[in-house]
């Protein structure tokens, strides 16, 4: 009787081990999840700037450039949004917070548009032409 139970006990062991490679797998897959999760919230807001510039300049609108940084005013919660276009325009300068939108803002060149009180997380702004195009620029948060 012991020995039956003693082959029994090895069929166990050998099924334990299969589930292991399993078990060991899935937690690799969970890890590079995870990791390939943080790239790409500390990266996300320079990716998008970089996406925002490649289509601005294949989609031929007016805006050639966008820039976003905080200002000390408002504690440290007010953005000044930097635009260059390509020819005379109105832009409607909108925020991803909870920043009031300027709309039929005049530009010619570079102009300067400061929304006040965006928060204090980091975010982006939206930045669209009258006479086409839209771009983006992120900014970080208040430090």
């Amino acid at each position: 009787m012991g020995n039956f139970q003693s082959k029994n006990l090895k069929k166990l062991a050998i099924r334990d081990r299969r589930g292991q490679g399993l078990v060991e797998y899935a937690l690799i897959l969970i890890l590079v999840a995870v990791v390939v999760i943080i790239i790409l919230a500390l990266l996300g807001p320079a990716i998008s700037n970089v996406f925002s510039r490649v289509m601005t300049s294949l989609g031929g609108g007016a805006i050639t450039d966008v820039s976003a940084a905080r200002t000390g005013g408002g504690n440290g919660n007010d953005v000044v949004v930097t635009i260059t276009v390509s020819q005379n325009t109105t832009v409607n300068v909108s925020d991803s917070q909870n920043a009031a939108p300027q709309n039929n803002v005049p530009c010619n060149g570079t102009c300067t548009v400061t929304l006040l009180g965006v928060g204090f997380n980091p975010g982006a702004v939206t930045v669209t032409a009258a006479a086409g195009g839209t771009a983006t620029a992120s900014y970080p948060a208040k430090t």
